[in-house]
């Protein structure tokens, strides 16, 4: 454990970081690129550059696929974070050259920062308003709605239930969920209720692996079971094929032989090779 600690060179990230670009993936290349900039290896036009191709990359961020890599990048220039060039000597040669909009980023951590303040000035005025209205009864007061607008987003729910149910999560797992998430937003208009019901299925039977959870799903989405409701109708359709097939075993003989019985499927393991056909 200790070697794991010190020997490889950390990947160190800011949480504000993470919660300003709202992804942990693309704070962590975003810190990367910063990293190799203050070195000033490649100074172009004034500027600090730094090249990779993807495959180079993915060196880098090595629980990443290329694909996702090259989203992340695509994302992050998008915001206007990532500025792209091309220095390269050879006409022939794509490899991208990056360099961090520094003034953008600055905006965009003004924004947030106005954004902060004008709630708190809101949540001020409104406790201004409470303790100077000094009629206020019990009847009032009991009816003050104290929930915020700005709750956690439907993958931030994800991502709280993950961490008080099943461990911390790391940059691979939020990545993970993160695809499991968009990928089910495609297809689904519960996504955070139907990953969090695979979360809860795999906790169940004692299992607290992504790679578990995520079989649960294709499952799911192999028999076209998008939302809670088709889950529900799913488990009684299950539930109903198992009460037919008792009644003909009852109907056949009056008397069982123990050498018929199959004591090694429980009834979740019937329901999962039911879902699979």
């Amino acid at each position: 454990m200790g070697n794991l600690l010190l020997d490889d060179r950390p990947l160190v990230i800011q949480p504000k970081l993470i919660e300003l670009l709202g992804d942990p993936t693309e704070a962590i290349i975003l810190q990367q690129i910063h990293y190799w900039l203050v070195k000033n290896i490649n100074v172009k036009d004034g500027y600090s550059w730094v090249y990779n191709s993807i495959k180079d990359w993915n060196k880098q961020f090595k629980w990443l696929s290329e694909p996702t890599l090259k989203r992340k990048f695509k994302s992050l220039e998008d915001k206007g974070l990532l500025i792209t060039g091309n220095y390269n000597k050879a006409k022939f040669d794509r490899t991208k050259w990056y360099r961090i909009d520094y003034d953008a980023l600055d905006e965009m951590i003004q924004r947030e920062y106005q954004n902060d303040t004008t709630r708190v000035s809101k949540r001020y005025n409104a406790k201004y308003q409470n303790d100077t209205d000094y009629t206020i009864d019990y009847t009032k007061n009991n009816n003050i709605d104290n929930t915020t607008t700005t709750g956690p987003t439907e993958i931030g729910s994800v991502y709280e239930f993950w961490e008080s149910n099943v461990g911390s999560l790391s940059p691979y797992l939020y990545e993970e969920i993160q695809a499991i998430y968009e990928d089910w937003k495609e297809v689904s208009k519960q996504p955070k209720e139907m990953i969090l019901e695979s979360i809860k299925m795999a906790l169940d039977k004692g299992v607290r692996n992504i790679s578990y959870i995520k079989t649960i799903l294709k499952r799911w989405y192999d028999n076209r079971i998008y939302n809670i409701e088709d889950l529900k109708a799913d488990q009684e359709r299950f539930e109903k094929r198992k009460e037919r097939k008792s009644k003909r075993n009852k109907k056949g003989s009056m008397f069982i032989d123990a050498r018929d019985q199959d004591y090694s499927k429980s009834a979740e393991e019937e329901w999962e090779a039911f879902w699979n056909g």
